[in-house]
């Protein structure tokens, strides 16, 4: 039986699969891993993420195996590949995570006010998303890391076969992305649910199995 690890996204765990994972384990040995969203020990880079990884896969004998990944998880794969190219024969990558997004005026004068505001007020309350600010110091410099790092040198690189599945209606990882994504790499093939969001693996679950499944066994 072939192996199918999942790799979730940003403040996901272990059971962020779960809806699709019963279907997919009839047929792949399903492997899933948490990756810690806050490393209070520490701050980590992408490289740290991809390390634990390759540890886990180690430790399960697994020198090869097909990938599902979602947003922050597409991150570590792609780095992951960038230290070994062979380690994934075939990946489904949705929601993926990696390309920066682009820049406008509005957007820029909101992070100078920002900036500003901190500068002059260092002891006001910080803004932000609440999970952000749960977290520890180093868990912060962690997420930074993350998402300041621009994956495209990476991507450009890839060479394993891939199905990118994005949601028209995700806001986090824009449809424009998938289309960078799929100028950048090679043996890249590219759908779009009309219907879904950042989650198209839950949105549209049966629709996503198969798309997975068909991929996957062509």
């Amino acid at each position: 039986m072939q192996t199918l690890l999942f790799l979730h996204g940003w403040g996901g765990d272990e059971n962020s699969f779960a809806p699709i994972i019963p279907t997919l384990k009839k047929l792949f040995n399903c492997i899933t891993i948490s990756m810690p969203m806050d490393t209070p020990k520490a701050p980590w880079k992408m490289e740290d993420y991809a390390d634990m990884v390759f540890r886990d896969l180690k430790a399960r004998n697994i020198e090869r195996t097909h990938l599902v990944a979602h947003s922050f998880g597409a991150r570590v794969a792609v780095t992951m590949l960038n230290q070994n190219p062979n380690i994934f024969d075939k990946m489904i990558l949705t929601g993926a995570a990696g390309i920066p997004p682009r820049k406008n005026f509005f957007l820029w004068l909101r992070i100078r006010l920002y900036k500003l505001k901190r500068k002059l007020f260092p002891r006001s309350k910080q803004k932000g998303s609440l999970d952000y600010r749960k977290l520890s110091p180093n868990g912060k410099i962690t997420f930074q890391n993350i998402i300041k790092k621009d994956l495209r040198s990476y991507i450009a690189n890839l060479t394993t076969p891939t199905l990118l599945i994005y949601g028209s209606r995700d806001t986090a990882t824009p449809v424009y992305m998938a289309k960078r994504w799929t100028e950048l790499a090679q043996n890249v093939k590219l759908r779009i649910y009309k219907e879904a969001g950042h989650f198209c693996y839950i949105d549209e679950s049966s629709r996503f199995i198969s798309d997975v499944l068909d991929f996957l066994k062509r």
